[in-house]
């Protein structure tokens, strides 16, 4: 199981302190789509310095124009980048193609997706692209998990699962196999972020090991 830091709805300034103290024992950050769009670039290239050896997701949820907005964060740093499932075909597949030339990662964000859909792109998809159930935060206010998204659909996909996961969500993920979760406020609204993400180390894995 991999960990991933989610920065969002922070000034630049603690972004990059939560950034600096958590990167180390973290196996990713992302830089999500609210701080990318107070921050643009410049702030998202700040954060990649600060992560050091740590690889960056730019959480962009591309809808369109893939191609010039995947180059633009490929350039500025990012290992790794997202595109919405709700997106044309045409989009998802200029993200991946974009992706593979330049030897990165591409996300696919399920966030609002039906089974269905769900469905046909895990089938059609390489093996390769990262396939990401999300619960946003509006859904997330009215109960729903990220967890209850997986299907038939994940089996033998490399995913990722975001949406209010803490600490204590992560020992019933255990089973679930090449599996990165991605943590945003459990982590950058604590008290004592480091603290926060070593809990959340120890709990991804528990073996002192990774995924």
């Amino acid at each position: 199981m991999e960990l991933q830091v989610a920065l969002d709805r922070l000034p630049l300034t603690r972004a990059l302190a939560v950034t600096g103290a958590v990167a180390p024992h973290a196996d990713w950050i992302e830089v999500g789509t609210s701080l990318i769009k107070q921050y643009g670039v410049a702030g998202f290239t700040a954060i990649v310095e600060a992560a050091g050896a740590t690889p960056v997701l730019a959480d962009l949820k591309t809808a369109d124009d893939a191609a010039f907005e995947f180059t633009l964060f490929y350039d500025a740093g990012a290992s790794a980048a997202t595109v919405l499932g709700l997106a044309d075909d045409a989009t998802v597949d200029t993200a991946v193609r974009i992706a593979e030339e330049r030897g990165r990662e591409v996300v696919v964000d399920f966030m609002g997706l039906s089974a269905g859909r769900r469905e046909t792109l895990a089938a059609r998809l390489a093996q390769t692209v990262v396939l990401a159930a999300h619960v946003g935060k509006d859904a997330q206010a009215g109960g729903a998990r990220p967890a209850d998204l997986l299907g038939s659909w994940a089996d033998g996909r490399r995913l990722a699962l975001a949406g209010g996961l803490t600490v204590e969500d992560l020992p019933a993920l255990a089973d679930v196999p090449a599996l990165r979760v991605i943590v945003g406020s459990a982590v950058t609204q604590a008290d004592d972020p480091l603290a926060a993400v070593l809990a959340l180390g120890q709990a991804a894995h528990p073996d002192g090991g990774s995924a």
